[in-house]
Order: structure tokens, then sequence, then C-alpha cells
């Protein structure tokens, strides 16, 4: 079998800077990182790093992780991707991954992101945005239903917001906040 990777990198280390095997007796759900690097974390829970690729200058990231030790981490999410919902805080990736297999389940297959909208009770409340017109018949009251299931409480959507066309930044990659500004031009349908 080819092992194959997930990798971690960004542009300070010169591109990966951890790998995370998939397949093998020696897969693993952590990454590990590669000799030369130190790993730490900040405040913020996100992942600091330093050694010979960044010139020994400590690089600070916007990533959440899970320290596990001086060379393993989970990767959690952005911290600007954190919604703070009723002082719970969800990392939206966790969420996406769920919603976007129910929508892969419900044949439903289309861009879709999870974002906090203003909430007077909870401070923000945790919404999907789905690309396109609304789901047909009673898909949307399906897809809940499985968001549900597989979510915690505080985890589930409150609203899905449907918009025609999400926006992108310069480079092509989805404008979370862009799109939720815009919002407003899509269709809304909140759950009771």
């Amino acid at each position: 079998t080819v092992p194959v990777y997930l990798t971690y990198g960004m542009t300070e280390t010169a591109s990966h800077m951890a790998l995370r095997r998939l397949n093998g007796p020696q897969a693993s759900p952590h990454y590990q990182v590669l000799p030369g690097l130190h790993l730490s974390q900040d405040e913020r829970g996100c992942l600091t790093v330093r050694g010979d690729v960044t010139d020994d200058q400590l690089v600070v990231t916007n990533d959440r992780i899970h320290l596990l030790d001086k060379h393993t981490f989970d990767w959690l999410g952005r911290v600007d991707f954190v919604i703070n919902s009723g002082g719970v805080k969800v990392q939206a990736e966790k969420v996406e991954q769920v919603l976007d297999v129910a929508l892969a389940e419900l044949g439903q297959g289309r861009r879709a992101f999870v974002a906090g909208r203003p909430d007077e009770r909870l401070g923000q409340a945790v919404t999907a945005y789905l690309e396109g017109p609304a789901l047909p018949g009673n898909a949307e009251e399906r897809l809940l239903a499985l968001l549900r299931e597989r979510l915690e409480r505080y985890e589930q959507p409150r609203s899905v917001v449907y918009v025609p066309i999400f926006k992108s930044t310069a480079s092509g990659k989805l404008d979370r906040a862009a799109t939720v500004r815009n919002a407003s031009q899509g269709h809304e349908r909140r759950r009771a």
C-alpha cells in the first residue's frame, strides 16, 4: 500500500511542517511535526512554531490546536471561525464536516459553511449557510434531523440561510465574512 499523508504547512515554514498518516498500520488521527521544529501554544490555544526554517523566529498562527506532546498535535480549526454561542466556543469546521456529510447523504451536495450570527440571547447563533436555492421538499427538515443526531445541542445550527452565490476572495477562496454580510440577498429559513 502506498502511504497517504495529510500535510500541515504554511509559507512561513517553507511549506509542510507536519504530517498525518491516513492509511496503513501507522495511520493516525494526529499530526507529527517534522524534525527541527518546536511547537507551543499561545494564550488563545493557537499553534506557534520555531525552528531553522523560521530562522529561529517564533511564528504565531491563527490555527487552534490540541497539543498532545512537543511533537504531536490535533488541528481543531481557525480561531477566526470560532462561534461564541451562549458562552460555548463552537469550532465551525467541526460542524461543517458533519453538515457536508449530511448534505451528501441527502443527495444535496453543495457548498456550505457555518458562521455565527448576532443573537440577543446567545451572543452568536450557529448558522448554516448553503449556496444556491432552498433545499427541495422536506430535505431541510431531514438535514436538520441528521444534524441533531450527530452534533451536540450547542453545535446545532439555529437557522439555515440560502445564498445564491458565495463571495470569493481574489485568490478564489470562500470569503465567509463577505458572504455573511451579503446574506440578506439569500432566503433564510429559521428552525423553530
